[in-house]
């Protein structure tokens, strides 16, 4: 059966995309997703109904199955949701040969390339208007010495979303959400928790809740596009990432 008004959620296998996907089924929201890894989670979303996709962003191969195989599944998409990360720093960057064409690769030809595909399943919703999202990161604005590579390569993202906006108005709304802390990690020690809340403005641990607030307005707003919906202030552009 071929999946209609569906939400496209790319690295949905875990934290905050997995998060956005189970709100969506929880309001009955047909929902299509990409992961990397296998993980229980997966299991959990496919056995709730969601179409899910084994794909790794780096490989260009692998991005050309998912983008032939997608129509196929799905006759029309109500929101594409960019979440899919990765995350290094310079240090890595320079020990890892090809680390930064991961990155790009994840972060602008990935999304660049759904885009194009996605067009034309955003154009035959039924509703009014359609949702392209992608989640950069605050420090885009500001930068940061030890994280060039990545905060560049999700620049990059967030140049694509002032292009398509354009693009593609004005029936698809293609927005930024620009989070800084969202969710530590568990295995974070607490030294390092109070570290990264004093950076803040305001010192709290939002949650998945406050990307799904945001979604939530983006997709709500019926002339909002070409926007960034930045989520938290900080105190100094030297604050890790």
């Amino acid at each position: 059966m071929m999946l209609k008004d569906a939400v496209l959620i790319t690295g949905a296998g875990q934290r905050i995309g997995l998060y956005l996907a189970k709100q969506f089924l929880a309001q009955g929201q047909l929902v299509v997703f990409t992961y990397r890894t296998e993980r229980p989670a997966v299991d959990d979303l496919k056995a709730q109904g969601a179409l899910g996709f084994q794909v790794d962003f780096t490989d260009s191969a692998a991005l050309n199955v998912f983008l032939d195989e997608l129509p196929k599944h799905v006759e029309s998409l109500r929101a594409v949701i960019h979440n899919a990360s990765l995350w290094a720093t310079d240090a890595q960057v320079d020990a890892q040969p090809g680390l930064l064409g991961d990155l790009l690769a994840v972060h602008v030809e990935a999304p660049y390339r759904i885009n194009q595909a996605c067009r034309s399943l955003l154009e035959k919703t039924s509703a009014a208007t359609t949702d392209i999202i992608s989640l950069t990161d605050i420090k885009v604005a500001s930068g940061h010495a030890d994280y060039a590579a990545y905060l560049a390569s999700k620049a990059g993202l967030a140049s694509l979303t002032q292009s398509f906006a354009q693009a593609f108005a004005p029936r698809i709304k293609v927005n930024n959400i620009a989070p800084g802390l969202v969710i530590f990690h568990p295995e974070d020690s607490e030294a390092y928790r109070q570290k990264r809340l004093a950076e803040s403005v305001i010192p709290v641990e939002p949650g998945e809740v406050s990307i799904w607030q945001a979604v939530q307005f983006l997709m709500h707003s019926p002339n909002a596009t070409g926007s960034t919906v930045s989520l938290g202030s900080l105190k100094s552009s030297k604050s890790s990432p």
